[in-house]
């Protein structure tokens, strides 16, 4: 029912870190909405179901901060239209916006296809809404519920310095299995913090002991100590690791078309092969590496990549010549070696 799913995410805003098992539950059984733009219509109102093999143009929000792309959704048409009302959306000439319905569960799969998706907010008021992040919006997608507790990670690189005369604050956290007492590191300077950011949280060692730092919070953290002196000469570089080790791939994608457009094309290319990869976008991630390939063959990940994506959408004739290729390439590549022994079980004897 529409008033259970509404009153489940106004539940999940108000308290974050309450379980979503109910709300999940809600939406894989709920018909939601999608804000798009289409050609004009006719006299009335239409309501259109999406197929599952369907392409739209969704109306979505860019973070300012990172650059994902976060869609809008909605468990009623009246929220559609609130909505468009409270920011004042305008078409662009000769397209008009759609209340796109979808049957209940099929909204998620489509919506892993949208350039730089980041995840969903549910929205139901204006300045009211709550975030799905993509690993959670992949799970509903497969029909399944996401861990209840708050997702960890660790550092995603050997270590962060923090200047002297840096700001800090610490708190506890309510705990959870497997820690009695965890404790909160936030810096004051970095950015802003939300309450829905301790669903995610990266561990932070601090000598002998740790701390946790929402993730978002951590990506602002480094941008400000990049700013105090103390991020190095590899912001960026721990920036995108920090993003992939975060499976935020969204907000990575942002920053590999960031690198391309500032002359960085090849790097670019390797981090989109890799997040396609993790993301399942294999014909995507196929077509990238073969071009990769062709401009910079010395590029061993356009290999490997290449040769995985091939494999996985079927084309294994093709996955087999290029790495034959690859292994003349890089002779004693264990990896290249491995996937070479799959694709041809004979080449192993070779």
């Amino acid at each position: 029912m529409v008033e259970n799913l509404e009153h489940l995410i106004r539940r999940a805003a108000v308290d974050p870190r309450l379980p979503r098992t109910a709300l999940y539950r809600e939406l894989l059984r709920s018909e939601t909405y999608l804000l798009t733009v289409d050609a004009p219509l006719e006299d009335g109102e239409v309501k259109r179901v999406t197929k599952s093999d369907a392409s739209f143009p969704v109306w979505a929000d860019k973070d300012p901060e990172l650059g994902g792309v976060w869609v809008p959704l909605f468990p009623a048409r009246d929220r559609v239209r609130d909505f468009v009302a409270a920011r004042r959306l305008t078409t662009p000439k000769g397209k008009e916006f759609l209340w796109m319905g979808h049957m209940p569960g099929q909204v998620f799969n489509l919506l892993r296809g949208v350039h730089r998706f980041a995840g969903i907010k549910l929205f139901l008021d204006p300045g009211l809404s709550v975030s799905v992040p993509w690993t959670e919006v992949r799970a509903l997608a497969e029909g399944k519920i996401a861990d209840e507790g708050p997702k960890r990670y660790e550092l995603p690189f050997e270590r962060l310095v923090i200047p002297a005369g840096a700001r800090l604050s610490f708190g506890r956290m309510k705990p959870w299995v497997g820690e009695e007492k965890p404790v909160l590191m936030l810096m004051p300077d970095a950015g802003r913090f939300a309450p829905e950011d301790l669903r995610r949280l990266v561990r932070l060692p601090l000598g002998a002991k740790h701390a946790w730092v929402p993730v978002r919070h951590f990506l602002q953290m480094l941008r400000r100590l990049q700013a105090l002196g103390g991020g190095g000469g590899r912001y960026l570089e721990d920036l995108f690791a920090s993003l992939l080790a975060f499976e935020m791939y969204g907000e990575a994608e942002a920053l590999c078309e960031w690198f391309a457009h500032r002359g960085h094309e090849a790097y670019a290319w390797v981090g989109l092969s890799a997040i396609y990869g993790r993301c399942g976008r294999m014909d995507e991630c196929a077509e990238l590496c073969v071009r990769g390939l062709a401009k910079y063959p010395e590029e061993r990940s356009f290999h490997i990549n290449g040769i995985r994506a091939l494999a996985a959408i079927g084309r294994a004739e093709e996955a087999s010549r290029y790495a034959a290729a690859a292994a003349r390439r890089f002779p004693g590549d264990e990896v290249i070696a491995g996937l070479r022994a799959k694709l041809t079980p004979a080449a192993a004897a070779l």
